[in-house]
């Protein structure tokens, strides 16, 4: 069957007149209103299945591209844990000076590794944010002052630094702050320069039992990254204000590395694991692993799903191809008097599928072209407010036009062997006699 196939194709590449009789039989349905309706309908359903697979795919496509550029604007790209091998591990945090990147040692591998941005020290702890009767659970993050620096860049809304301080007897103290994520901010009713306590799930020994950590903390400014999950479990202040809720005095639990080339951070984290063993290094690729297979499993979930849009359509194709070769029962008896061979036939009526599913698919890519570049001029598809861009996000690229194209001539080829190869074994006889 394999054999008959390729020279079915071979039949169709190399006798001219095998397309140009088909395209013939294709034209010469105009007479017949109920196959040339049969024939729109599989043009259409390839154009739209094509198109709707173009138009997916772009959009997922999209969102991931959005996703990266919000993960790219972060300063975490690259996160460096202790585990229990490190000396001095201690309910995850070690002393500052364990880390063997420090020093000369730092400077030797930024220049080995040009592309490193920042290499922050990070002292980290799980706590309950408190204001009023509402509560959430956030990462409590302690910074130095370079990178608070940096996070004040995306500061949206400050407080007055009359609202920090607070009154002990005669004396004014300012009040330790900090700054939360617009979501968080959001979700328990604060401003800038609201009091709001912090609540460490470590216990301290008190005169009675042990009892929870708490601080008061006034809100110092609102920060806006773009990333709508940051910004709702994170909250970040002076490594000094970390340091003292902790009682830790020089304790690390991480080290935040950013590069200048997104996707140099592999690489990076490579060159730290050989430095620094016993620590857990995770660049943003594996940082981000549920999340980006679960896009990629969506895209080809989708895409399969699409597909059959397509394959459906071909049912249209096969039917057309059957009705032509009862149709043309007399034509092909001619043709195998005149000499024709059994593939050359079959190929007369393949080379008529492939111009039908041609025609659906060059359809489809133009459609769908136009659809995603009218979607991204216009965006005028406007997104809930649970996704981190309102806009529609679509994207162009060539590589799923080619695919869509290939899949879906594939599907259009399987779907006009069967008819082909049917008008092949058609007796002349026959078709003479009943024809």
């Amino acid at each position: 069957m394999a054999h008959q196939d390729s020279g079915t194709l071979a039949h169709l590449w190399n006798s001219p007149w095998v397309s140009w009789v088909g395209l013939r039989y294709l034209k010469s349905k105009k007479n017949s209103r109920f196959l040339s309706f049969i024939t729109l309908l599989s043009v259409m359903g390839v154009a739209l299945g094509v198109t709707a697979m173009i138009v997916v795919l772009s959009v997922m496509d999209g969102f991931e591209a959005e996703l990266k550029k919000r993960l790219m604007s972060s300063d975490l790209h690259v996160l460096v844990t202790p585990t229990s091998k490190v000396s001095g591990f201690d309910q995850g945090f070690v002393p500052q000076d364990a880390f063997p990147l420090q020093g000369a040692a730092l400077d030797e591998f930024r220049r080995d590794y040009p592309e490193v941005l920042s290499f922050w020290p990070i002292l980290s702890t799980e706590a309950i944010l408190r204001s009023g009767k509402k509560v959430s659970g956030v990462v409590f993050k302690g910074v130095t002052p370079e990178r608070l620096a940096k996070l004040k860049e995306q500061v949206t809304e400050t407080a007055d630094p009359q609202l920090l301080t607070q009154k002990n007897g005669a004396e004014t103290t300012r009040m330790p702050g900090i700054y939360v994520g617009q979501e968080l901010a959001y979700e328990l009713g604060v401003i800038p320069g609201d009091q709001v306590t912090l609540i460490s799930p470590t216990e301290t020994e008190g005169p009675m039992a042990s009892v929870p950590r708490l601080k008061k903390y006034a809100i110092e400014g609102i920060y806006h990254s773009g990333l709508p999950e940051q910004e709702l479990h994170t909250v970040f202040a002076a490594d000094t204000a970390v340091r003292s809720f902790l009682r830790r005095a020089s304790a690390v639990s991480q080290w935040e590395v950013s590069v200048r080339d997104f996707d140099e951070a592999p690489r990076v984290a490579r060159g730290i694991r050989q430095v620094a063993p016993g620590y857990k290094v995770q660049d943003w690729i594996e940082l981000n692993a549920h999340l980006f297979a679960s896009l990629r499993l969506e895209r080809v979930s989708m895409f399969i799903i699409l597909a059959f849009i397509i394959i459906v359509a071909s049912f249209n194709i096969v039917t057309t191809l059957t009705l032509m070769v009862l149709e043309k029962k007399r034509d092909i008896s001619i043709l195998k008097a005149m000499g024709a061979r059994h593939g050359q036939v079959a190929a007369v009526f393949l080379s008529e599928g492939i111009l039908i599913g041609a025609l659906g698919v060059g359809g489809g890519l133009i459609f769908g072209g136009i659809l995603c570049a009218v979607l991204r001029r216009y965006e005028f598809i406007q997104l809930p407010d649970i996704y981190y861009d309102r806009n529609l996000p679509v994207t162009f690229n060539p590589a799923y036009y080619v695919l869509v194209a290939v899949c879906a001539v594939l599907i259009v080829l399987a779907a006009c062997l069967y008819p082909s190869k049917r008008a092949a074994k058609l007796n002349p006889l026959d078709g003479i006699r009943f024809g």
